[in-house]
């Protein structure tokens, strides 16, 4: 393997607290039954719809999603001020680059967004490409089936490094290898919900790219979880090229 794809959101990027607090203030916004941060880590799922559907104990309307989307945002937006990269992000990212590999990023953070984030923290120059969602996009698979195809990469060479089962499934099913970031108590899923996929789990992102340059070095206990063949359907819209 020669090519990591990042996740942003949880990953290099350390809003996993940022995103449970901003539900957390949107349900009761909303004057919907209080959560916590571990209603959130064990009912979390993609897509957001579904994990409000579990969070609330019920089928919401459409009224009742499009207002605590609104109330998210919002709240996202002030929990955001606080919050900063991963902390060892840029020396793994820097070692894997010092090793002459390549790396990429992938978020369904809306494109413009992550964009404007990615030039505040400096980090454009680590990445080959930088994709965020344009539009309305539930599961990452077919987004980084496009990000893959518009870079020419061989799904063999590919580890996806994300935190959530959707990373995991969109790289099971583009044929990729994965391995997850768990940061602890303010992780988005709970730790089991790792346990079925049959993915290496890591708790620093240093550590990631150390077992990635070096499989004897830590304590993983399974190998890199790949799909025989891709099984994505579809492609997305890809964001303008940067200049």
């Amino acid at each position: 393997m020669n090519h990591i794809v990042w996740d942003w959101n949880g990953t290099l990027f350390n809003d996993s607290r940022a995103l449970i607090d901003a539900t957390v203030d949107a349900f009761a916004l909303c004057g919907m039954p209080p959560i916590t941060i571990a209603d959130y880590q064990l009912k979390h799922c993609q897509p957001i719809p579904e994990f409000y559907n579990r969070l609330a104990g019920r089928i919401l309307t459409d009224d009742e999603q499009t207002r605590l989307d609104q109330c998210f945002q919002d709240a996202y937006q002030r929990h955001r001020e606080r919050v900063a990269l991963t902390g060892d992000s840029i020396t793994a990212m820097a070692r894997w680059s010092d090793a002459n590999r390549r790396q990429s990023l992938l978020s369904m953070h809306p494109h413009d967004r992550l964009m404007r984030l990615v030039d505040q923290t400096g980090i454009a120059e680590f990445f080959t490409r930088i994709d965020g969602t344009l539009g309305t996009l539930a599961y990452k698979a077919p987004h980084l089936a496009e990000h893959l195809k518009r870079q020419g990469i061989a799904p063999e060479r590919v580890v996806v490094v994300g935190d959530s089962v959707d990373d995991a499934r969109a790289a099971q099913e583009c044929g990729v290898h994965c391995l997850l970031y768990h940061p602890g108590e303010d992780a988005l899923h709970a730790r089991e919900h790792f346990e079925e996929l049959g993915v290496p789990v890591v708790e620093t992102l240093v550590g990631a790219v150390s077992q990635l340059l070096d499989p004897s070095a830590g304590n993983l206990n399974r190998r890199l979880a790949r799909a025989e063949e891709s099984t994505v359907i579809g492609v997305v819209p890809a964001p303008q090229e940067r200049a």
